[in-house]
């Protein structure tokens, strides 16, 4: 249908040619068109020619009424989890299965993690994990870690090995049809692995390269100098150094997983295509015969609260870095203390997602990092909150000091309603989106079991949280996180941070990295 401009054009189209042409006589007077993503989207724009704006046609902004308003929060659904003992003292048999696809995550998890390192071996349960699939005798015959990865390549998977401080597993993601196969060559892998010694030297010197490079990074460095130095001389506050993953050696691996892999700290975690009685039906006649050795009980070392040793401040110079990390750390509760909802909303509205208090602070508004969140360790007797954050050397003790005000900030100023609800709404939904999964669901229930956890505490979560009020959290910070609880470390090149980084305290302790000694909670000889 022909127009007034008589180019079969409406319209809006004729006067967006008319402008763009008018923008195109002004080429040579400095035409500058900032149309980028909001132009795009459909928002007002204008182009500016030489000293002349000229508004573009048919880019109405839009009203913000006819944005969508906020979805309902998704539920966490958590499938039906049953648990029974496969013999008379284990292993545990966990099952939590649905059926949407054919599709199962297996996991044998041993109660025995870093936790368990021998005196002076930090690393061994690291490096034991590690060389569970480097071998074991399967059908009477050794068989070397590259015919296991073949074999279970030939069923659709790869083996996984991992270690936490109370757990060590195996982990296997099949088709169904082939469970009883990953189930056999996973149980042989536990049970009988052979632990060569040329497999061993390969392990630790990739486990050594990988600590040299943490050692050189601020951020990774910083997570080893405050665990050791916060947790202090608890059993959680060990780190594997260069000296101690030396020191390990094969009769250290023989004796941990003869003293602590037996059936009564052994639990099977299955997960998806599979139902209670199938994996029975399955695994007992694989354990049939595997009974506790006449060895006694292993001895557990008591979980103990952080302990920290040094002062407040800890500032770590690593001169060729290129940026500078900064972390403030807090005490936190147990995994079972009566306030642990409001201190998972706490440490979630000050550091949990790009809208939370701290990154609004040090990135939205400032830019002075590129993300700054907080994170919490649990253990049974306690834990540890920590907020961190990466920047430019010279901004450094502006950071430090953003940080800890942003820590403190939920005990002067509640959570409003509004920003409960987005907390909670990120909470929750990094729960669903985890347990959305076989292998998010199985490492879940993998880790309650480890850490003596009852499986029930999956279904009462959401509810939990949901249950926290702005006061809540502030009654915690307050009781947990007061200013002088607070313990910050630095780690860059400190010469570039200036004076103003040592003037925030001036009882802080300066070292340098190359001289850290992480085998001592002190850091020092």
């Amino acid at each position: 249908m022909a127009n007034d401009h008589g180019d079969g054009l409406g319209p809006a189209r004729a006067d967006r040619r008319a402008w763009l042409a008018r923008c195109a006589r002004l080429g040579g007077q400095g035409l500058v068109m900032p149309l980028g993503l909001a132009g795009l989207a459909g928002c007002a724009t204008t182009v500016q020619a030489g000293r002349e704006s000229l508004p573009a046609p048919g880019l109405a902004e839009p009203a913000s009424s006819l944005l969508p308003p906020p979805g309902e929060p998704v539920p966490v659904h958590v499938p039906e989890v049953e648990q029974e003992l496969l013999g008379e003292v284990g292993p545990t048999l966990i099952v939590a299965g649905r059926r949407d696809l054919p599709l199962v995550s297996v996991a044998l998890r041993v109660r025995c993690g870093s936790a368990a390192d021998p005196p002076g071996r930090s690393g061994c349960a690291l490096l034991l994990s590690q060389m569970l699939a480097r071998g074991a005798m399967r059908q009477g015959r050794p068989v070397d870690g590259a015919t296991l990865a073949r074999q279970a390549e030939a069923l659709g998977g790869s083996i996984g090995t991992g270690v936490q401080d109370s757990q060590i597993w195996l982990e296997m993601t099949v088709m169904t049809p082939l469970l009883p196969q990953a189930l056999a060559l996973l149980v042989d892998l536990l049970r009988r692995p052979l632990l060569p010694p040329a497999e061993l030297q390969q392990v630790r010197a990739q486990a050594l390269d990988g600590l040299g490079l943490r050692l050189q990074d601020p951020a990774l460095l910083a997570a080893l100098v405050a665990r050791r130095t916060v947790w202090g001389r608890s059993l959680h506050g060990a780190v594997p150094t260069p000296e101690s993953l030396s020191a390990v050696r094969r009769d250290d691996l023989l004796t941990m997983h003869r003293r602590w892999f037996r059936p009564d700290r052994v639990a099977v975690v299955l997960t998806g295509d599979i139902d209670l009685a199938e994996a029975r039906a399955l695994l007992r006649p694989m354990f049939a015969g595997w009974r506790i050795a006449d060895a006694p009980m292993p001895h557990e070392m008591p979980s103990a609260p952080p302990q920290p040793l040094l002062p407040a401040t800890l500032l770590i110079d690593l001169p060729r870095a290129a940026q500078t990390a900064v972390l403030v750390c807090a005490p936190h509760v147990a995994l079972d203390a009566p306030d642990r909802r409001a201190g998972q909303m706490a440490a979630t509205v000050v550091g949990g997602g790009y809208s939370a208090r701290l990154n609004q602070a040090v990135r939205i508004r400032r830019g002075l990092s590129y993300g700054a969140d907080a994170r919490i360790e649990q253990q049974r007797a306690g834990g540890l909150f920590i907020a961190q954050a990466r920047t430019a050397p010279r901004h450094a003790a502006e950071v430090v000091q953003l940080m800890r005000e942003r820590v403190l900030s939920p005990g002067r100023e509640p959570p409003t309603p509004e920003e409960l609800a987005a907390r909670r709404a990120a909470l929750i939904g990094s729960l669903a989106r985890r347990l959305d999964t076989d292998e998010g669901l199985n490492a879940r229930l993998g880790e309650l079991w480890a850490q003596g956890i009852g499986l029930g505490e999956l279904h009462g979560f959401a509810a939990g949280i949901a249950g926290v009020e702005g006061a809540d959290v502030q009654r915690f910070v307050q009781r947990h996180w007061p200013a002088a609880a607070l313990r910050t470390l630095v780690v860059g090149p400190l010469e570039a941070a200036g004076p103003a980084l040592a003037g925030l305290d001036p009882k802080a302790l300066r070292l340098a990295a190359a001289d850290l000694v992480l085998d001592s909670p002190v850091l020092r000889r």
